[in-house]
C-alpha cells in the first residue's frame, strides 16, 4: 500500500476569495492531491464560488464559514479557530495558505498530533521585521512550521533574516492545464492585457502613465518606418474598489478611448480572455508567485513587468518576454514596446513561449513535487 493511502491532508486556508491567485493554487493542489489518493480538506470562511464548487466535485471535503465582518481584526479566523481545532487532531499535514495570528498559531499547533506535520506556503515574499520586538513575534510564529514553501530562491533571503532555520523548499504554484495553443490575434489592432485585481499593490496607475508613453512611441516608431498605424487597446481583466479612480485616471490622461476596463472574469473564461490579447504586463509594487503569469506564458503570450515578487525569476529566460529594470513609466513602455517588435518580427512566438514555459513550470511535474514533500514528512 502505498503510504499516501487514507493520509489526511487539511488546507487551513482562511479567507477563500472567489477569484485569485492563492485560491486557485489551492484547488489546483488540492485537486492533484486527491487524485494521488491523500484523503483532502479545506477549511475557511468566505462564499461558496465555482473553485468550492469545483473542489467538491473533486470530491475535497470542504467545510467552510460563512462569517466575512470584521476582517481587520481577524475575527472570522478566530470563529473558525474551534473547528480548526478539532480537524487538525485528525490531519496527518497540515498547510497553511497565510500567516495566521501568533495566538492561533499556537493554540493550533498544541492541539496537533506530535507526529502531524505543519507546512506554511507563502503567498508573497516576507517583508523583513521593523525591531526586534516584531522579529522575535515573526519567528516565533514562523518556527511553528517543519517546513516553508517559497515559490523563489529570492524569497529564501528574508527567511533566514528572520531567523528561520527549518527546511525551506522552492517550488512554484501548480498552475492550470491548458487546451490547444491558439495563435495570436489576427486582427489590426494590438491588445496588451493585465489579468488580476484592481488593488494598491498591482499599482495600474503605472501601467496606464506607460501605456500613455508606449502610445506615443509606437505611433512615433510607425511614423519613421512609413507603415500603417495599428489600433492599440489596454485591457484589464479584473475587478477591485480602485476601478473607479483608475477609470478617472484614463480620463485625465486622455486615454479612455483606448482602455477597456472588462470587470471580474470567471475562470472559465480566463483562458480565452488571455488568447484574446497579444501580450500582457505587470506593474506590481509587490507580488508573490503571480499565477496570472504563469497562465498567461501557458498560452503563449509574453509578459512585460516589474521586479515582484517571484516575476525576476519566471522572467529570468528572455524568451518569455522582458523585465522592466526600473519602476518608471518610460522605462516600462520601452519594454513593451521591444515584446511588441519581437512579436512583429515573430522572432518572440507562441509556440517559443509554450515551449520555454513548459521546461519549467509544467503542471504535472510541480503537482509531483509537492507531492514528493508531502510524502517525505509522513512517518
Amino acid at each position: 500500500m502505498d503510504k499516501s493511502d487514507n493520509k489526511r491532508i487539511l488546507f487551513y486556508f482562511g479567507g477563500f476569495a472567489p477569484v485569485g491567485g492563492i485560491e486557485t493554487f489551492a484547488n489546483n493542489l488540492l485537486s492533484h492531491l486527491q487524485t494521488k489518493c491523500f484523503s483532502c480538506q479545506l477549511l475557511c470562511w468566505g462564499q461558496i464560488s465555482p473553485l468550492i464548487k469545483n473542489l467538491k466535485h473533486e470530491k475535497v471535503k470542504i467545510i467552510i464559514s460563512p462569517w466575512r465582518w470584521g476582517c481587520q481584526w481577524n475575527i472570522p479566523d478566530w470563529l473558525l479557530l474551534p473547528i480548526g481545532l478539532q480537524q487538525v487532531q485528525q490531519a496527518d499535514v497540515v498547510l497553511f495558505g497565510k500567516l495566521f495570528p501568533l495566538k492561533i498559531l499556537k493554540k493550533l499547533r498544541v492541539k496537533a498530533h506530535k507526529n502531524t506535520n505543519f507546512i506554511y506556503i507563502t503567498p508573497y515574499k516576507l517583508s523583513l521585521p521593523i525591531n526586534h520586538l516584531e522579529k522575535d513575534k515573526t519567528l516565533e510564529s514562523l518556527n511553528l512550521f517543519d517546513t516553508i514553501i517559497v515559490q523563489s530562491v529570492t524569497f529564501i533571503k528574508e527567511l533566514r533574516k528572520i531567523g528561520y532555520q527549518k527546511r525551506v523548499e522552492v517550488i512554484p504554484y501548480i498552475p492550470h492545464k491548458f487546451g490547444l495553443l491558439k495563435p495570436l490575434p489576427q486582427e489590426e489592432e494590438l491588445k496588451i492585457g493585465f489579468l488580476g485585481r484592481l488593488v494598491e499593490d498591482k499599482n495600474i496607475p503605472l501601467l496606464l502613465h506607460a501605456f500613455d508613453i508606449f502610445y506615443n512611441k509606437y505611433s512615433n516608431q510607425a511614423t519613421l518606418e512609413d507603415r500603417e498605424i495599428k489600433k492599440v487597446s489596454l485591457h484589464i481583466f479584473g475587478d477591485g474598489h480602485l476601478r473607479q479612480e483608475l477609470e478617472q485616471l484614463t480620463q485625465d490622461l486622455g486615454i479612455q478611448p483606448y482602455i477597456i476596463f472588462h470587470g471580474s472574469i470567471p475562470n472559465s473564461q480566463v483562458e480565452e480572455a488571455i488568447v484574446s490579447c497579444h501580450l500582457f504586463a505587470f506593474t506590481s509594487r509587490s507580488e508573490g508567485q503571480c499565477l496570472a503569469a504563469l497562465e498567461i506564458l501557458a498560452c503563449g503570450r509574453p509578459i512585460v513587468a516589474t521586479e515582484a515578487g517571484a516575476l525576476p525569476e519566471i522572467l529570468s529566460d528572455s524568451r518569455l518576454g522582458r523585465l522592466a529594470q526600473s519602476p518608471h513609466p518610460e522605462n516600462f513602455a520601452s519594454n513593451i514596446l521591444e515584446v511588441v517588435n519581437l512579436l512583429t518580427q515573430k522572432t518572440m512566438t507562441p509556440e517559443i513561449i509554450r515551449a520555454a514555459y513548459l521546461e519549467r513550470y509544467d503542471s504535472d511535474k510541480i503537482g509531483d513535487r509537492y507531492i514528493e514533500i508531502v510524502k517525505s514528512l509522513i512517518s
